[in-house]
């Protein structure tokens, strides 16, 4: 520094801030930078400030002159301040005038430059020499620094114990790996290693610095033994699946981990290199124990799935090879589940014991019992395969899982009711080569299961084809039973020697080497030791998310499964079964829409004309027909003798009746009489308090224990459940309360119009009321019977004729799609009986509505009575009086009826329900369209009880 700018005293003075240390130039230069000659800017520069000084003109803007000449030889600059210096002044003092500095050289030569490394500082000797850092004097001088007891670097360890650096150093690789050493050792009631000497440090560390490079490996070694812990008890205790291959997976890492480690740190004498060493062990054994701790709390093997496959979806950004590591694992540990789900389908043989329903069920089948009613009104139970959606992964959408069901499910059909059929052979589903349930992770792999499913479907449908035309299958068995076959008998004794020695040399001989590639061992190799942080020609970039690749992998096999299988099991139906029939026949009896079983009925339970089945004594039957005459009769209910003589006939001869004249000409009476399902009439079972209502042949329940007992036969009972039919039956209890009140109120005419009767002169409150119950009733059955009933059936119709059109084969082979299949025509099936249930007001929240109307029907079974006793001469002095006021009770509710349901006819949101969502009509398969939409039709019972406010009148009688 020059004298005047060191003046600490003058405040204004320039201090060089380029100037050198004074530590260096005191002192010996460093060996670090001791062949590093930097040249110094301000002596390479030509003196152009001087030139300036000495111009003429003295221009701010003037152009210095450069000294360029052609003739002289140009000085070539080297790397030193002098010489630069030295050749620029040169070229100022011999330049020329006029120079052309387009002819200067191109390239000047330069002095190959000489780069400094590493590895030659760490090579070169050592040589005596002081340096003013103290990390660079040497691991002695820095353990003499922390061992004095001034503590001048003030970081307290003059009373750690310098132990030997190569035995430390194996001793952190012992504790990365999980294994006890000499300065570690494992504390099972921490379930940690703590170090067995509290204050030790290697030389050249201090031990806050050596305590921090060893957290990675305390790390390491804790989540190892934690691991293994893992690995021992799901070996020892599970019997789950899928912990058994997260566990096999688990083992597989630490086995690679050990192998791998501890063969690469034997060529490491740093500390630091087996830091980096141990780095990406580090990353994937925090991976695996988040995953192992987050799937400890679930219970069953699919929500461990669902949390696996959430974890994995937390690291899709990665584009290491970490990522393909956990889609392996997630491969490996959710194969169990879709093994089964393979066998359920029917895509390959079931393993071990098949799956039946008198077993306890397995994975998401459940076998439970259902409840149904038998021929005798007795509540039964019969087990039957159940989805349980609690045993389904988070991967799977709950409509794929409904369609897995009900794919299998129809699939045991087919075995139990067609075991010829192809898709009930196991052989020819084989032969098909079917694609199994598997990850996809690629695109290339995506496109080859789509090919794979389209192709296992063509080959199943021409073996369909085959079978639906009566023709052999070419397809081969997988093996021919004869070849098991040992025939011994007859051979002579050296025949027989000579086969047991070559059975014996063919057990003997080793197994085939089958190698199969261990992706998982490969992939945690690549990992552990790859140098990159990410891997060349990596796809993972663009692969599909992961949150589509369940649907990308399983949805192509599932849906060409579905269609073939929905296609079949919906032929079987139609044209094996009869379901179509079996339709008919609940349409004709249980919703009374055959004329002649309603009329029959009719007669039979209420025509007082026909014989009574009651038996008496001392009078003689005549042998005609006879009837249960209700409402003419002292004693009620009648005794089952007389319900089969007064029913005897009415439902064969109304059923015979509705068949086709071809058809009843060609079969026996004996195949007429039997009608299908056996329906039948029997007694429902009822409680006492429904038993006690019964009792009263004037009220509404008189009939409630009449009931059709229809059992649909074994396979059909997947279209026609029992909770079907419990719709049919609360619905046929309904009907028949409306047949008899249509009876009683033709009744009050034919009371009036008899000239033996007593109605003559009849007041007009008699006649009114005659007049509005028979008005009421009409309308109520009309509309029950036409808007209720008739047009519902007649949408059902149009669907099955629309799926018997589109089953109809024209040559080929049609499939449904896979929302086509029998659970989805059982689904459609119900929803027919729902919005009939709807028009009827049937449904739970319509229970107030319908309490109504049977106190209408009790007060016009109580004018019925007061009629018929009338008729007979049985009228009572205040009959007159209680007569007006049970028409005026009738009139007010039916005034509060007709107020209510003109009240939900304008009820905003009632009966407007959509069954789909508007959105997908683009798409609709057979049974996603709104035909069935529970639509607001009590407007038209208000048009038909009443146009002219005929009840909010007031009258006076």
């Amino acid at each position: 520094m020059n004298d005047d700018i060191s003046d600490h005293g003058d405040c204004f003075a320039i201090p060089d801030l380029w100037a050198p240390s004074r530590f260096l130039t005191d002192g010996p230069e460093s060996l670090l930078f001791s062949q590093l000659k930097l040249v110094d800017i301000d002596e390479a520069l030509p003196e152009i400030v001087e030139q300036l000084i000495h111009k003429e003109d003295d221009g701010f803007f003037s152009i210095p002159d450069l000294p360029f000449d052609l003739a002289k030889p140009v000085a070539t600059p080297i790397q030193t301040g002098d010489s630069v210096k030295e050749s620029f002044q040169t070229l100022t003092a011999e330049g020329s005038d006029e120079v052309d500095i387009w002819t200067l050289p191109d390239e000047v030569p330069t002095k190959t430059a000489k780069y400094q490394t590493w590895e030659g500082f760490e090579k070169q000797k050592d040589e005596n020499y002081s340096t003013p850092y103290l990390a660079e004097a040497g691991p002695s001088v820095l353990d003499a620094v922390i061992a004095s007891r001034e503590d001048s670097l003030h970081i307290k360890n003059t009373e750690h114990l310098v132990v030997d650096s190569k035995t430390y150093a194996s001793s952190l690789l012992s504790l990365g790996l999980g294994r006890s050493s000499v300065f570690f050792s494992w504390e099972e009631r921490k379930q940690s290693f703590v170090p067995t000497l509290s204050l030790m440090r290697i030389s050249g560390y201090t031990g806050d610095s050596l305590g921090g490079l060893s957290t990675m490996f305390m790390d390491c070694g804790n989540i190892t033994r934690s691991l293994q812990h893992f690995v021992e008890k799901a070996y020892a205790s599970e019997k789950s699946p899928g912990r058994i291959a997260l566990a096999d997976a688990v083992s597989t890492l630490l086995a690679t981990i050990q192998s791998r480690l501890s063969a690469s740190a034997t060529g490491y004498s740093s500390i630091l290199q087996l830091q980096s060493l141990f780095q990406p062990a580090h990353s994937i054994l925090t991976c695996f124990r988040r995953i192992v701790v987050n799937t400890s709390a679930t219970r069953s093997d699919e929500s461990m799935l669902s949390t696996i496959f959430e974890e994995i979806q937390l690291l899709e950004h990665r584009t290491d090879s970490l990522r393909e590591i956990l889609l392996e694992i997630l491969a490996r540990v959710s194969q169990p589940w879709l093994e089964f789900a393979s066998e359920w389908l029917g895509l390959q043989r079931e393993a071990g014991l098949p799956l039946t329903k008198e077993g306890p069920g397995k994975s998401f089948v459940k076998v439970d019992n259902k409840a149904w009613v038998d021929d005798q009104g007795l509540e039964m139970n019969e087990p039957d395969y159940v989805l349980d959606y609690d045993k389904v992964p988070a991967f799977i959408a709950p409509e794929d899982a409904r369609a897995i069901f009900e794919v299998g499910k129809s699939l045991r059909f087919l075995r139990a009711h067609h075991a010829d059929h192809p898709l009930a052979r196991s052989d020819v589903v084989a032969y098909a080569n079917p694609p199994p349930l598997e990850w996809k992770f690629s695109w290339q792999e995506v496109v080859q299961v789509e090919a794979k499913a389209l192709k296992y479907e063509q080959v199943l449908i021409v073996a369909l084809k085959q079978y639906s035309q009566h023709t052999p299958l070419s397809i081969p068995h997988l093996a021919d039973p004869h070849d098991f076959i040992l025939d011994f008998f007859g051979k002579p004794e050296e025949d027989m020697q000579a086969h047991v020695l070559a059975s014996i040399d063919a057990l003997n001989q080793p197994f085939a080497a089958s190698e199969q590639q261990d992706y998982l061992s490969s992939g945690l190799n690549t990992y552990l030791t790859s140098s990159q942080s990410v891997i060349d020609n990596d796809e993972s970039v663009f692969a599909p998310p992961i949150s589509l690749a369940p649907v990308l992998s399983f949805n192509p096999v599932i849906a060409a499964q579905a269609r073939i299988i929905n296609g079949t099991c919906m032929r079987m139906f139609f044209n094996s079964h009869k379901l179509r029939e079996h339709l008919s026949v609940q349409r004709s009896f249980q919703l009374l829409g055959n004329g002649v079983f309603s009329s029959r009925l009719s007669h039979a339970l209420f025509d007082p004309e026909l014989e009574s089945a009651e038996r008496q004594r001392g009078v003689a039957r005549s042998g005609g027909m006879m009837g249960l005459r209700l409402g003419g009769r002292d004693t009620w209910p009648p005794a089952s003798s007389e319900l089969r003589l007064a029913l005897m006939g009415v439902l064969t001869d109304s059923y015979t009746s509705s068949q086709p004249l071809s058809k009843s000409r060609a079969r026996t009476y004996l195949d007429q009489s039997t009608i299908p399902g056996d329906l039948s009439f029997s007694v429902r079972d009822m409680t006492a308090e429904e038993i006690d209502k019964c009792m009263d042949p004037d009220s509404v329940e008189a009939l409630d224990f009449l009931r059709l007992s229809y059992k649909p036969p074994q396979p059909l009972e997947a279209v026609i459940t029992p909770m079907i039919l419990f719709k049919y039956d609360q619905l046929f209890k309904l009907l028949l309360r409306v047949v008899r009140m249509l009876y009683v109120v033709s009744a009050l005419f034919r009371d009036t119009t008899d000239r033996s009767s007593n109605w003559q002169g009849v007041e007009h409150v008699d006649q009114r009321f005659r007049i509005e119950a028979h008005h009421f009733i009409s309308s109520i059955s009309g509309y029950f019977f036409d808007t209720g009933i008739e047009s519902t059936w007649r949408i059902f119709d149009r669907k099955l004729d629309q799926i018997e059109e589109k089953l109809r084969t024209d040559g080929d082979y049609i499939t449904l799609d896979q929302n086509e299949g029998l659970d989805k025509l059982r689904d459609y099936h119900e929803r027919v009986l729902d919005r009939i249930m709807f028009a009827l007001l049937l449904r739970k929240r319509q229970q107030p509505v319908m309490n109504l109307l049977e106190e209408i029907f009790t007060l016009i079974l109580q004018f019925s009575k007061h009629s018929r006793e009338r008729a007979i001469g049985l009228q009572k002095d205040s009959a007159n009086d209680d007569l007006k006021t049970l028409y005026l009770r009738f009139r007010k509710k039916v005034g509060v009826f007709i107020t209510v349901c003109r009240g939900l006819s304008e009820k905003k949101g009632y009966g407007e329900k959509k069954m789909v969502d508007s959105r997908t009509t683009a798409e609709e398969g057979l049974f996603d369209g709104d035909d069935l939409a529970e639509e607001n039709t009590i407007v038209q019972l208000l048009t038909k009880l009443e146009m002219s406010n005929y009840y909010s009148k007031s009258v006076v009688v």
